[in-house]
């Protein structure tokens, strides 16, 4: 009896080793992937799905190569950890081919370009909390100084004023915190949502969807663990994979901690553009918020997998990640067609840049007007559209298809877009490979960790 309990006991380790060898050298499946999908193949009962998250976190408290954890206060689960998988690790590589590109090519990142970024961004991260706005506002209020006439204006030239602050490169501490939040709420917030005088955060308890903030009481000690580990981090990790992920991280652990009544989105994604510019590593713009307002719906669910996955940040990371990558790409290609069209005589005006910019980040296949239309976010009459896309044909950017229907069908003309917009990364040569002995050996040293020399680590143990 004794020993078919083991046996069985043994068996369903051996199904979660499979699933997590599955995730890391396949694709980083969602739950509902896992549970339901043919994609997956897994098909894991709603209780199989809990032990496998149980089974992540186990393996998050060691110094692992597959399962990492962050030395970030969690309040409702165990820790917040990340899987280097394949998916991300390709990514990142990713993120590193492209940073030294950009590098290569410093005309690109002249101040007028990083001007039109920061726009960019200030619209972007505007547009994601369904603020509106149009670009030709943003200039009046930006650079003619025009007074602000509604709390939009307000919201603008506040974040303006808080771009102007992480500049300068403030340290990353509990009262700069408090200066960014003042300056991006400065005039904006409704009674209820004001911090109590002398207050660094939030008196009271916030729900968010169906999802909880940090109770009141214990904001300040993770807070406090956010600020400890990016300093320790920006000292010791400046070149890692780790260092590259930072603002990722930050972004995520203020949505999660939730340390505002309001502004907690804004805040963190400006966070996000702190630590990047103190990490000061890469050379990549500052084009995070664009790239989510483009992609809202997946940047919710990405922050909805890792919270449903008990602070799984690996889904986070690779959302962020590819967003980001996609949008260098984007701009790349954006270089290359505005410099052969000014040899051909044709100058794009701002309005044709985005809408071919819109196009090119929200492609996945050929597409009617409708389809350009919701790509590009605007309302517009079909003949309207129709003509900025004959317009693009006539440029040679987009390209009229065989259709048998009646809707013209349009896609884009490869060959004018020199720059992939697939991830640059290569599989590894071999596979993640975990095994049931090295997890055997994980639970021993669990038990008794004098037994091991301390440079016995995780890491070694899975490599067998």
């Amino acid at each position: 009896m004794v020993y078919g309990m083991v046996y069985n006991i043994a068996m369903e380790k051996e199904k979660l080793v499979k699933v997590l060898e599955k995730q890391l050298s396949e694709e980083y499946y969602t739950a509902k992937e896992l549970q339901y999908s043919n994609k997956a193949g897994t098909f894991l009962s709603p209780f199989e799905y809990k032990q496998f998250i149980d089974f992540k976190e186990s393996l998050a408290s060691f110094d692992g190569e597959f399962v990492t954890s962050l030395t970030l206060k969690a309040f409702n689960y165990k820790c917040i950890y990340y899987c280097l998988g394949n998916d991300l690790k390709s990514a990142i590589e990713t993120y590193y081919s492209l940073s030294k590109d950009v590098s290569s090519i410093q005309d690109r990142f002249s101040s007028s370009f990083i001007e039109s970024r920061i726009y960019s961004e200030i619209e972007g991260s505007l547009n994601v909390e369904n603020v509106p706005t149009t670009r030709r506002r943003l200039k009046e209020l930006l650079e003619e100084n025009a007074p602000a006439k509604s709390k939009n204006d307000i919201i603008i030239k506040n974040m303006k004023s808080a771009i102007d602050f992480v500049n300068d490169l403030p340290d990353f501490n509990k009262e700069n915190l408090f200066k960014l939040y003042s300056i991006l709420s400065k005039d904006c917030l409704d009674k209820d949502d004001k911090l109590k005088p002398g207050d660094y955060y939030r008196y009271d308890s916030v729900e968010i969807d169906r999802y909880h903030g940090c109770p009141h009481s214990e904001i300040d000690e993770c807070m406090n663990s956010l600020f400890n580990y990016v300093n320790k981090m920006l000292k010791e990790n400046k070149d890692s994979s780790l260092s590259a992920m930072l603002p990722q991280i930050c972004h995520y652990y203020i949505i999660y901690i939730h340390p505002y009544f309001d502004y907690n989105g804004r805040t963190a994604r400006m966070v996000s553009y702190w630590v990047y510019l103190l990490n000061g590593t890469h050379s990549f713009p500052p084009i995070i918020s664009e790239a989510i307002n483009q992609t809202k719906n997946k940047y919710y669910q990405a922050i909805e997998n890792s919270r449903d996955s008990h602070n799984d940040l690996t889904y986070f990371l690779k959302y962020l990640f590819n967003i980001a990558n996609d949008y260098v790409i984007c701009y790349q290609n954006l270089e290359a067609i505005e410099k052969d069209l000014k040899g051909k005589g044709i100058i794009l005006t701002d309005t044709e840049i985005n809408y071919i910019k819109r196009t090119l980040v929200s492609y996945e296949s050929p597409f009617t007007y409708t389809d350009f239309l919701k790509m590009i976010n605007v309302t517009m009459s079909k003949q309207g559209a129709l003509k900025i896309l004959n317009k693009f044909v006539q440029y040679d950017l987009f390209i009229e298809k065989e259709n048998k229907s009646k809707s013209k069908l349009f896609d884009i003309n490869r060959k004018c877009f020199p720059y992939s917009f697939k991830n640059l990364g290569l599989r590894n040569e071999r596979p993640n490979k975990i095994t049931i002995e090295a997890l055997n050996e994980l639970e021993e040293m669990k038990k008794d960790k004098e037994k091991y020399p301390r440079h016995k680590t995780a890491k070694e143990a899975l490599k067998k």
